[in-house]
Formats: C-alpha cells, sequence, structure tokens
C-alpha cells in the first residue's frame, strides 16, 4: 500500500545545541563528511512524501543554504524564538493548505533513524486508524529523554519530560523517541491548545499525547528492537558515538563488496569515498571526501587521501594525498606530500 501521497514530513532543525559548544548549528555537524542533517532528509527523501518542511531557527541563514543547495525540493520555514517543539512545528502553520492528511515530525539530530522504521510508522497510523502513531525505545539509560507513561493494559496515557518527571517516573526505560506520525488536522488543531506551563516554560509537543488520550482519540506506536537506532546527538562525545557506527557500517559494506579493510576499526573512511573491488586498505588509513580509488590498488598504512583519484593497480606507501589525480599502476611513497592539483599520469609498468 502506497501512502506517500497522503504524507508530509516536518524534520526539526531549529536547535542551537548548546551542549555541543559550538558556533556551527548541530545539524550541521558532520557525521563522515556530510552534515547530520544530510542522513535524516536523505532517509525521509526515501519515503517519496508530498513535501517535506525542514525548520530552521539558530544561524538559519546556515542551514537554509545547506538545504537549499543539497537538497532542493525542501522548503524551509524559520522558528524565530526556540520555544519548544510544539511552536517550531507551529511555524508550518502558513504551509498548512499544502500539507497531505497525514504529517511525520522528526528531529535533524537522530541520523540512524531507518527508512523501514518510518515506513512501519505510517503504516500502524493507518492501520490502527490512530489519530496519532510514535516510535518508542526501550533504552538502557533512559536520562535526557521523555518518558512513555502508560495504564495498567498498556496503553499510553501520556509523555512526561524529564525536566518534569517524578523520581519513579525516572526509572522508566520505555522512552519517546520523538518520532510521530500525526492526522495532520488533529495536530493543528491540538497545537492552538499547548500551553507552556512547564519547567522549562517551552510549548511540548509531548503534551498533545495527553490530550488525545483525555478526549478519547486513538494513540498508537511501534517499540523498535534496537534502541541504538533512535540514538540522538546533543554532544560531542554522543557525535563521535554516532559516527563511530556509521563508520562500522561503512567499511561492512566495502568489505561486502570486495574490499579488503585491515583492522577497520582504526582506519577512518567517509561515506563519500567510492572503493572499487580488490583493493587493499592498510591499518590507519584517513580517506575523505570525494575520493575514488581504483581496483587492485593497495593504500597504506597511515596514509590520508582526500578528494583525489587513485587510478587502478597503484600503491600509496605512508603519504598524503589531497586533490590530485594519481594514474593507474602508480607508487607512490613512502612519506611523499602530493598537493592539490596534482596530475600523475598512467604507468605502462604494473607494480
Amino acid at each position: 500500500m502506497d501512502l506517500s501521497k497522503d504524507l508530509s514530513v516536518i524534520v526539526l532543525a531549529a536547535g542551537k545545541g548548546k551542549r555541543m559548544k559550538s558556533q556551527t548549528p548541530k545539524v550541521l555537524h558532520s557525521i563522515l563528511g556530510r552534515p547530520m542533517l544530510y542522513y535524516v532528509l536523505s532517509t525521509v527523501r526515501g519515503l517519496n512524501p508530498a513535501n517535506i518542511f525542514t525548520v530552521a531557527g539558530y544561524k538559519r541563514e546556515e542551514v537554509s543554504n545547506y538545504v537549499k543547495n543539497n537538497f532542493p525540493e525542501v522548503k524551509i520555514v524559520v522558528q524565530e524564538n526556540q520555544l519548544g517543539t510544539a511552536n517550531a512545528i507551529y511555524t508550518v502553520k502558513e504551509k498548512r493548505n499544502s500539507l497531505a492528511k497525514n504529517t511525520i515530525i522528526i528531529s535533524a539530530d537522530t541520523p540512524l533513524v531507518s527508512l523501514e522504521t518510518l515506513k512501519k510508522l505510517v503504516h500502524n497510523k493507518e492501520n490502527t486508524g490512530s489519530v496519532v502513531s510514535l516510535v518508542t525505545a526501550v533504552v538502557p539509560d533512559p536520562e535526557g529523554y521523555g518518558r512513555i507513561i502508560k495504564d495498567r493494559k498498556g496503553n499510553i496515557v501520556k509523555i512526561i519530560e524529564e525536566a518534569d518527571a517524578t523520581p519513579e517516573e525516572k526509572k522508566i526505560n520505555e522512552v519517546n523517541t520523538s518520532i510521530y506520525c500525526f492526522e495532520t488536522e488533529s495536530l493543528f488543531y491540538y497545537l492552538e491548545k499547548i500551553k507552556s506551563n512547564n519547567v522549562q516554560n517551552e510549548y511540548y509537543l509531548t503534551d498533545i499525547i495527553e490530550m488525545l488520550v483525555k478526549n478519547g482519540e486513538k494513540v498508537s506506536y511501534i517499540r523498535i528492537p534496537d534502541y541504538i537506532e533512535i540514538t540522538g546527538i546533543n554532544d560531542r562525545a554522543q557525535l563521535s558515538k554516532v559516527e563511530s557506527i556509521m563508520q562500522k557500517k561503512v567499511n561492512e559494506n566495502f568489505m561486502k563488496n570486495g574490499v579488503t579493510i585491515r583492522n577497520p576499526e582504526s582506519c577512518y573512511i567517509e561515506s563519500t569515498v567510492v572503493i572499487d573491488k580488490d583493493v587493499v586498505i592498510e591499518p590507519s588509513c584517513l580517506i575523505r571526501g570525494e575520493t575514488v580509488i581504483g581496483e587492485n590498488s593497495i593504500i597504506g598504512p597511515f596514509c590520508q587521501i582526500i578528494d583525489s583519484v587513485i587510478g587502478e593497480s597503484s600503491r600509496i606507501n605512508s603519504s598524503l594525498i589531497e586533490g590530485s589525480n594519481i594514474g593507474k599502476n602508480s607508487n607512490i611513497g613512502p612519506f611523499t606530500y602530493i598537493k592539490h592539483d596534482t596530475i600523475i599520469k598512467d604507468s605502462e609498468i604494473k607494480k
């Protein structure tokens, strides 16, 4: 069943990310060579929705420029003041007439969320006849998350933010992932009713859940089996953790497609890199940007290759190569620095 024509997506990307302690907007911090916002927008693009909106706030020009240059089909709306998630979504009100029947809401700081999970969420919402379906997860350490409060029958009755939770509620380890699929009309109807009478004086989107339940509306959820998927990024340590998870997946994908990576834990290879089959990557290599490595080449150890093309059957030994084109059958290094715009012709002698 194709629900894409009835679906819009709102990506929340307005926050400063105070705990990142950076002048760069949190959502533009890089993971394997791409901003975290890239991964979320790429995933929701895979839903083929009627439209996608990104809510920008802190340093909106930087966020907007990135989106316009890389996802031109995505529409930008601006949250003038960061007054909470409900306020962020309310900024899309002027676009209300262009929104589809259902609206997915997702934060830009959860780059590991899969397309499969989002599809399951939409289908759950439709198949259960719910006004909203949300994604929950059981996590070993729920600190920082909103807690899922249920009745004795296992139905969700509300979500309580940690700042407002009692000591008993803080012990709950089933958490809100801040990923929802709403009936659009109901979403905007209840947004009008949210108050900011909480510890942070913000407008919480989570308050809608309790309102719906009290009004007899149906709220459903899916619980993902692997909580790692919903890992959010709020500081540099979490950024590093997510990058490590992604790096492992990237390296495993290369190896499944015919690349040998010796000691993959020691190799940093960005998601933009292209590596042909039968390439060997020795330990402690850094390969970044728009690099392409031709088949049967040997790289490393201790090589840095950035935005360069390495011709097939070449050997690069403990060297730094930036923005260059290395021909076939080349033998570079050890301890060589190849500067930008260098072109090395193909060698007729195979190494």
